[in-house]
């Protein structure tokens, strides 16, 4: 025993004692000798001499002055910060001393434990000087039990204080020795006296947060929780049941957070939630909504525990849970939604697994957007955390919601998609994945969102950049090249359109940058109104490249006005930057300079991005190439799709190809399979490279002699563009070889198709040898009588080989016509004309006897084709026959002549290389008695006149200014009634049958109607009355008219002008009289002239003009409610109309019902007329006025609009003109899989119908109307099957 020290207890004890009202300084002061005498006593001694019991005592005694001063002087209350805590430290060391018996009576306990707690409210404190003396209290009462002394004396109260201040002063820079005291005393209260108290006190400081982390004491409450697991589980199952079972009751604060409390021990201690975790299937059943979105959420959570296995332990909660991604509120399906990645990412296998997916993928057809929306943003999550791990089919079902209906959906999907793409290009660049198709194919379907109208961040000025800046991560050219090239090989044509839509925009957009600083650069040398308007324009243009034209087109004029040269210079040295590396680091620089003293420097950072080459560039070239020559694509698909990436990017950046040069001749001569496409690629840029023509050559002139016809076509055109100025002798060896190729017969549709070539790209090398090359090719071709007839796959393919060598023949012959670059040619045409005239009318010329009646049809069909393209450049020389009998194909006897020619005028129309005049091919065409034909020749003439509506817009005023309507769509109509006037099938005087003119006349009805048509005038109302008032303007000008080609005819322009003149009266209902259409009405001098003699017109009976109107307007009646009745059945199929749609379509059936049910009076009027009109009679002779024509006003040929919606491949073209079979036979498959046809009649009744149809040619058709007792039948019949026809393919098309 420490004798020096107990003695100086005693004495420290003994003074304070004996002092009545001992002060603050004389207290500290013998205090804390006594702690220090305390600390010297060691416990173990103390239990040795504690055995004898004089021993104890005399500890006892030592110790009892200290014991009764604290007491006396009630130092335990003392409001001295220093006292108090050298109280605490004495009455801790007298515990420890003293123990296992208590050094103070009962009721002085709790004043002496208050001190102590309120010594631990200070540990918060690390920084106070007295932090480690509080330490050793906690130390202290840790190591010697004090709680126990506290238990014993039922302090209740001083217990759950212990608790609640030991939790709140722990920090996570405590040592960890301290907390493992405040450990031991939480630990072995717990398992002393465990209580509801304490249990609350831990579960309140579990859920504590700092920053989104989990609080220094809510660590110590999982380690409480996870040490007294089985001390404190029932009442926590206790608590958690009454939570989950009844919801309603009132009690603690913790009862509104009971599901947090769950998750937190489930994660700690999921053991001690066994009995609780099942209960939860309740909430997941519950009526109540809001319950159920908190149960799905926790429950999900709770399955995504790591290392738990809950969702197989707890099956039937976790089959609930699957049931609530079908719930019926949508909160619910959402919320659970949010769960997927979570859990997946915890239960990476299993059958579990494969449910929570395939419950993910129903979710994507949900019928709420809000669904949709999460259930691709579940998918997309997951796929950023493995893209190895989710399934591919996943993504590309997730990728078809960027066709979602609505445009949340397909915004969120493609901000997700593009997130999911950047991630795969990083891990294939980092080598942790291969290129694999269902990621490439989230970039085609993001093209798809060009078309899409509806959004202003889907158009294609919106693409652009995403393409350029957002597809790719940081990654190398050549990576990017490579996806490129995969993405490529998934391409189908609507890709390739869209990509075209948005490369040939950025294209202008450079083009027309350039334009303007070649303008502002003259217009500071010479300023003048004329460049002000083109600059003017230029920004029109440039405007349209951005998503907001107005807003642009102001940033630009504001451009212009600015004097900083350095900002104009910077543009086009980025315009000429084909180095896409180079391009981004000259803008980065630019966009530095301009940043602070620019006020449009938002505009200039995104023109900037515009103009440079950040799509393709030179490195996306030379990429392709090196890959190419080096044979690293390692599969034939990858390099077919390298090479058509090729060819997409230099069609329209040809100077990318600079620098690689070397590299496209070596492919060129080693690369036999894609010889073709590189000759290609080579004819497009050789102008903008250099390429020596002697290393190619012999490889081009080997293609031009021996190829195939495409590759003499490409090789010709790739000489004229490597060509120099001083090696133009090349065309004139080459042409002398072709000619010698052409004596001996050898290879003749080659050598044919490299001469005309040829002659278009040297005008002048073909005729020089023209007196040669023109007799011998017509012998070789036009003058050969027999020749196998063996076929190829070409357009011909189904003629014979002469019939084959007359149609090359042909088309180079015209080719020399139609020289490139607007040349002149010196020749005459004449020659052409004439045998294009015998060619339209017999199908062969007179000097030769072709094999078949199949190969008349194609050599009409190449006439015909051949008429249209002379007419871009010698219209004027085409003649009213020549034009009549072209147009006139389209009612020409075989159906797949008419296919091709509607087809091709189509085509030429769009690109506006012909004459407008050319689409009244369309018009003839309605009438065909081929249903798909006659249905695709509406809509052509539909789209003709939409088209130019635009044009139309100028012109609102028109008929007030009184100027010319040439240019209109409306003008076709004066060329249509020459031709119809001019058809041998026109009605014979002697036979006036409402059914023969009804027929006849259905072209000029459908005309009329396409013209009025709300739909194709996008409802304009003012445009569609200035063209009733144009109309009824030609067709007065008409009538005042007579025929310039055969005057004999004029009688019949007048009939077809008063009958069209009456059907638009009809359509009009009067709401525009006639006598307001414009004064002047130009009418081409070719074929009309002035009426300056009495004209013997047709007498046809009273009322005819009527019936003729009526009968018409009851077929079309028939044939819509057939259609409508049809439309109802499947109503249900087809997805909800825009409102614009529904709008339109309302104005059609207003119309097509106006051709039904007509005012009275209004048919009175219109009968009276015409019956006076059409009495033989003598007219008389009208005055030379404003009417009628001096000179010859020929149709305008219009340019420009460089894109057109292609047609139809050739082989679906051959496959829908040739009959009616073929869809038979896809009707009967359906037949057989349970959908029957709507009509009484069987399919093979319907199919012969068809077929009749299709079969009956416009010559049998003609040899009936000459017979008139037969003609009304034969209507008749024709309207039945035409309608079973259309009810067959409506069922087809479904």
């Amino acid at each position: 025993m420490d004798e020096p020290a107990l003695q100086l207890v005693t004495d420290v004890g003994a003074q304070i004692l004996r002092q009545s009202r001992p002060n603050k300084d004389f207290l500290v002061k013998s205090l804390r000798k006594a702690a220090s005498a305390l600390s010297q006593i060691e416990q173990s001694s103390v239990l040795e001499a504690a055995r004898q019991v004089e021993a104890a005592k005399k500890v006892q005694d030592a110790l009892k002055p200290l014991r009764e001063t604290i007491v006396k002087h009630s130092l335990a209350r003392h409001k001295d910060r220093d006292v108090r805590l050298l109280v605490s430290i004495c009455a801790s060391e007298i515990f420890r001393v003293m123990a296992p018996e208590p050094p103070f009576e009962d009721k002085y306990l709790p004043d002496i434990f208050k001190l102590i707690a309120s010594m631990f409210e200070e540990l918060a404190d690390t920084e106070s000087p007295y932090f480690s003396k509080r330490v050793k209290i906690l130390e202290t009462v840790a190591r010697c039990k004090c709680w126990v002394v506290m238990l014993d004396s039922e302090c209740s109260d001083l217990i759950l204080e212990m608790f609640n201040v030991l939790f709140s002063i722990v920090r996570e820079k405590h040592e960890k020795s301290l907390i493992n005291d405040i450990m031991s005393i939480l630990t072995h209260i717990i398992d002393e006296e465990a209580s509801e108290q304490l249990l609350e006190v831990i579960l309140r400081n579990l859920l504590k947060e700092e920053k989104g982390v989990p609080s220094a004491s809510s660590q110590l409450a999982v380690s409480v929780l996870q040490t007294c697991c089985q001390k404190l589980e029932p009442f926590v199952r206790g608590f958690l049941t009454s939570c989950i079972m009844d919801r309603d009751a009132e009690g603690s604060a913790l009862r509104e957070i009971y599901h947090k409390i769950i998750l937190k021990i489930f994660i700690c201690t999921p053991q001690m939630l066994f009995d609780v975790i099942p209960n939860l299937t309740q909430e997941l059943l519950t009526d109540q909504v809001d319950v159920r979105i908190k149960a799905v959420s926790l429950v999900g959570k709770i399955f995504a525990v790591p290392g738990c296995r809950a969702a197989q332990n707890y099956h039937d909660l976790f089959v609930e849970f699957l049931n609530r991604f079908s719930d019926k509120s949508v909160e619910v399906r959402v919320t659970a939604l949010q769960c997927v990645k979570d859990f997946c990412t915890a239960n990476p296998t299993g059958a579990e697994l494969n449910e929570v997916l395939s419950a993910l993928e129903g979710r994507l057809l949900d019928i709420d957007d809000r669904v949709r929306i999460q259930a691709v943003a579940a998918i997309c999550d997951l796929a950023k955390c493995n893209l190895k791990f989710i399934p591919l089919t996943l993504i590309s079902q997730a990728a078809e919601r960027l066709r979602d209906k609505k445009i949340s959906v397909r915004k969120k999907a493609l901000q997700k998609l593009m997130e999911v793409y950047r991630s795969y290009c990083s891990m294939c660049a980092e080598g942790n994945m291969t290129i694999v198709d269902h990621f490439e194919r989230i970039p085609c379907n993001v093209l798809m969102l060009s078309y899409d109208r509806d959004c202003k961040e889907f158009r294609s000025q919106n693409m652009e950049l995403l393409l350029a800046e957002d597809l790719f991560p940081d990654i190398s050219l050549l990576e990017r090249t490579m996806h490129w090239v995969h993405m490529f090989s998934l391409f189908t044509s609507m890709h390739v359109k869209a990509l075209d839509t948005i490369l040939s925009q950025k294209r202008r957009l450079q083009s027309e940058l350039r334009n303007f600083l070649a303008l502002r650069k003259k217009e500071k040398e010479t300023c003048s109104d004329e460049l002000e308007k083109k600059i003017k324009a230029s920004f029109e243009r440039m405007s349209a490249s951005f998503l907001d034209p107005t807003k642009a087109e102001e940033c630009f004029y504001k451009l212009d006005q600015m004097k900083d040269n350095y900002i104009f210079n910077s543009l086009a040295q980025l315009l000429d930057e084909a180095s896409l590396i180079k391009a981004q680091h000259a803008r980065e620089n630019f966009m530095k300079k301009i940043r602070d003293r620019h006020p449009h420097v938002d505009f200039l950072r995104l023109l900037s991005a515009k103009c440079i080459f950040n799509i393709f560039s030179s490195e996306h070239v030379q990429n392709i190439l090196n890959y190419l020559s080096s044979g690293k694509f390692g599969g034939r698909h990858l390099e077919v799709s390298s090479i058509k990436l090729l060819m997409a990017i230099v069609r329209y950046w040809p100077s990318l190809l600079k620098g690689s040069e070397v590299k496209l001749c070596y492919l060129l001569e080693r690369n036999e399979p894609y010889r073709d496409q590189l000759t290609e690629t080579l004819a497009k840029a050789g102008s903008h490279i250099f390429v020596k023509l002697s290393d190619i050559y012999p490889i081009l002139e080997r293609m031009c002699l021996e190829g195939t016809r495409a590759q003499s076509k490409v090789a010709v055109s790739a000489i004229a563009a490597v060509m120099g100025s001083a090696e133009q002798y090349v065309f004139s060896e080459l042409t002398k070889r072709l000619v010698d190729s052409l004596h001996s017969g050898k290879n003749l549709p080659t050598v044919l198709q490299s001469l005309g070539c040829l002659a278009q790209h040297s005008t002048a090398t073909f005729e020089e040898l023209d007196g040669e090359i023109t007799p011998l090719l017509l012998e070789k071709t036009f003058q050969m009588n027999s020749l196998d007839d063996s076929t190829s796959g070409e357009e011909t393919s189904g003629c014979s080989n002469s019939c084959k060598l007359r149609i090359y023949g042909l088309k180079a012959l015209v080719k020399s016509f139609l020289p490139h670059h607007g040349s002149q040619v010196r020749r005459n045409i004449d020659h052409l004309l004439s045998l294009l005239v015998k060619m339209l009318q017999e199908g062969k010329n007179t000097d030769s006897v072709l094999s078949s009646g199949n190969d008349s049809s194609h050599i009409r069909l190449a006439a015909a084709k051949s008429v249209l393209r002379l007419s871009k450049r010698w219209d004027l020389h085409i003649s009213p026959e020549i034009f009549h009998l072209t147009i006139l194909t389209a009612k020409d006897p075989s159906s797949l002549v008419r296919r091709i020619f509607i087809d091709k005028t189509r085509k030429l129309l769009r690109e506006r290389v012909i004459p407008s005049r050319y689409a009244c091919a369309f018009a003839l065409a309605t009438s065909d008695c081929v249903t798909d034909i006659k249905d695709d020749s509406l809509k052509y003439m539909g789209e003709f006149v939409k088209d130019h509506a635009r044009e139309a817009c100028g012109h609102q005023t028109s008929s007030v200014r009184g100027c010319s309507i040439t240019g209109l769509p409306v003008y076709i109509l004066v060329f249509l009634i020459h031709v119809l006037a001019h058809d041998e099938d026109f009605p014979p005087e002697k036979y006036q049958d409402e059914h023969i003119f009804c027929h006849f006349c259905s072209p000029l009805f459908h005309l009329i109607q396409a013209l009025v048509n709300p739909e194709n005038f996008n409802g304009d109302l003012v445009l569609i009355a200035d063209t009733f008032s144009q109309l009824f303007s030609i067709f007065k000008g008409i009538r005042k008219a007579e025929d310039a080609v055969d005057a004999h005819k004029s009688p019949r322009l007048h009939i077809l002008s008063d009958i069209g003149s009456a059907f638009t009266s009809s359509l009009n209902q009067g709401s525009i009289s006639s006598s307001c259409s414009p004064g002047v009405v130009l009418l081409p001098s070719s074929i009309y002239t002035a009426n300056t003699k009495g004209i013997t017109r047709y007498a046809i009976e009273e009322g005819l003009v009527e019936k003729i109107i009526e009968l018409f307007k009851n077929n079309i009646s028939k044939v819509a409610s057939s259609l409508a009745k049809y439309g109802r059945s499947v109503e249900h199929h087809e997805q909800p109309e825009n409102t614009k749609s529904k709008r339109l379509r309302n104005v059609s059936h207003e119309q097509a019902n106006s051709l039904t049910t007509r005012n009275s009076v209004t048919r009175k009027d219109t009968a009276s007329k015409m019956s006076a009109g059409m009495k033989r009679k003598h007219a008389a002779s009208p005055d030379v006025d404003s009417d009628l024509l001096g000179k010859e006003f020929p149709p305008i040929v219009e340019h420009g609009n460089d894109g057109f919606e292609p047609t139809m491949d050739k082989e679906q073209l051959l496959s829908s003109c040739d009959s009616v079979d073929k869809v038979t036979t896809l009707t009967e498959k359906r037949a057989k899989s349970g959908k029957t046809s709507r009509n009484g009649t069987s399919l093979k009744e319907n199919t012969e119908a068809g077929s009749s149809v299709t079969t009956d040619s416009n010559a049998s058709y003609r040899a009936k109307l000459r017979d008139p007792s037969r003609l009304k039948e034969t209507c008749r019949n024709k309207e039945v099957q035409v309608l079973q026809q259309i009810k067959l393919f409506s069922i087809v098309d479904e």
